[in-house]
């Protein structure tokens, strides 16, 4: 008798097994499906944003520019910040 109920429950568990297997297969696809869904919308997004570049390459160097003389102002005026606000404390 124990020895058919040990039987049982390893036929259970190896049933189990072989669902979770299956299982776990199926969610590979499905992430293999969705990681390839996010790669093509990722290249589309992509084109989309360097079409108009590629197009106008002055205009869009003109940005980059701007946008790197704003941080640049912006890290001068936060070192600024940290000394005294007053000109004349710089000589004293």
């Amino acid at each position: 008798m124990a020895e058919s109920t040990q039987i049982t429950r390893d036929d259970d568990l190896a049933g189990e097994v072989a669902q979770l297997k299956r299982e776990i297969a199926n969610l590979r696809s499905a992430i293999a499906d969705r990681a390839e869904d996010i790669m093509q919308g990722a290249s589309r997004a992509a084109d989309v944003v360097t079409q108009p570049i590629r197009n106008h390459p002055g205009t869009a160097g003109m940005l980059f520019g701007t946008l790197v003389g704003l941080l640049a102002g912006m890290a001068i005026a936060q070192m600024a910040e940290q000394r005294s606000h007053h000109w004349y404390d710089r000589y004293r």
